[in-house]
């Protein structure tokens, strides 16, 4: 849990960090390069070794003061594969990409965003836009690891509050989220059936008061596959953080539900997170639990995080990590599933595949 992933969540970066009230660009971004070596656990596969680009990104925001307390935002970030040449993920504009207006009264912008329901679960993870990433189980509604509720899906509305307090209100609309069934399209929606009735809203409340934190979220999926069959899918989260000096803890626990057609998305889960300073060493460790789902018993899994930081400067770090999902016999979770590179070791029941990597983030 980071302070820079706390003030994502708390202080209404929703709409990116605070702007100046001035005219005026400002370009940033990540480089995020790792060596990973994963083992799947499967029978008769051998274990890779890959480099991988975790959410390298670059972007561009904005600002132009429009006088009377009232600002003009805009941001246009783009992911990148730094290990290798990838035309999908060098789209102009697919991460957090808007524009809106900010003022004494809060933030409104239109765009393509985190909902408020992922931002909670980012500003604790210790292992975020890893192989460890701790969306590899939660948020899932899947046997899979295939996360229903960190999405950052297009059309959004949303508004960002003040900050009351300590406390800050996050809403948004989705006009369509864009996810169907467990993962895929329903049969049938590639034959002429209407399926584009799949809006959605989040909401989140934050309080950051010292050394506390503590977050509330809600989200709901309308997913319709045409025809009959229209389905309903929710999450409940809560978030929580406490500093005591150079020790930081965190805790997350969520509860998903659906009607019987996603009863994949009806389960329980948690985890536990904490991270402690030694001068430019960071020590993290990770523990997640995902429950099993309404109608099959041993559908659960458990991940296992230890990991390292060294600061080289304030934007540069290098870390190593290692992490274990144990299936039970009935689950199929893996690494790789939230952030990172998917690969052979998703989609296997009854296995337990791990991962040992090194890498180097820089920010700018």
């Amino acid at each position: 849990m980071k302070k820079s992933l706390i003030a994502l969540a708390v202080a209404g970066t929703f709409a990116a960090p605070a702007f100046a009230a001035t005219s005026n660009v400002d370009i940033y971004g990540v480089l995020n390069v790792g060596v990973f070596s994963v083992e799947s656990d499967v029978a008769n596969k051998d274990r890779s070794t890959n480099i991988t680009s975790n959410a390298s990104r670059i972007g561009f925001k904005g600002t132009e003061d429009l006088g009377g307390g009232l600002a003009a935002i805009w941001q246009i970030e783009t992911g990148f594969a730094a290990d290798e040449q990838t035309v999908d993920k060098g789209e102009l504009g697919n991460r957090n990409t808007f524009v809106g207006l900010k003022g004494g009264f809060g933030t409104i912008l239109a765009g393509k965003h985190d909902t408020p329901m992922k931002l909670l679960g980012r500003s604790v993870d210790n292992f975020g836009d890893t192989m460890a990433d701790s969306r590899n189980l939660l948020g899932a509604g899947a046997t899979d690891g295939k996360s229903m509720f960190d999405l950052r899906p297009d059309n959004v509305i949303a508004y960002i509050s003040p900050s009351f307090s300590g406390l800050t209100v996050i809403g948004a609309y989705v006009t369509d989220h864009g996810v169907s069934g467990t993962g895929g399209t329903f049969p049938g929606c590639a034959t002429g059936l209407d399926c584009n009735d799949r809006d959605a809203y989040s909401f989140s409340g934050t309080y950051n008061n010292g050394p506390l934190m503590l977050g509330l979220g809600y989200e709901r999926h309308n997913t319709n596959a045409g025809g009959a069959v229209s389905v309903d899918r929710s999450m409940w989260r809560l978030v929580g953080g406490y500093t005591i000096g150079d020790l930081k803890l965190g805790a997350q626990y969520e509860n998903g539900s659906a009607d019987t057609a996603l009863a994949t998305a009806d389960r329980n889960a948690w985890g536990l997170f904490a991270n402690y300073g030694i001068g430019a060493i960071t020590l993290k460790a990770n523990y997640l639990s995902v429950g099993d789902y309404k109608g099959m018993n041993d559908s659960g899994a458990k991940q296992y995080t230890l990991g390292a930081d060294y600061s080289l400067s304030k934007r540069t770090t290098v870390y190593a990590l290692y992490a274990k999902v144990k299936n039970d016999t009935n689950a199929a979770f893996g690494v790789g599933g939230g952030a990172g590179d998917t690969d052979s070791s998703l989609g296997n029941l009854n296995v337990d595949p791990s991962v040992f990597g090194v890498g180097v983030k820089h920010t700018f």
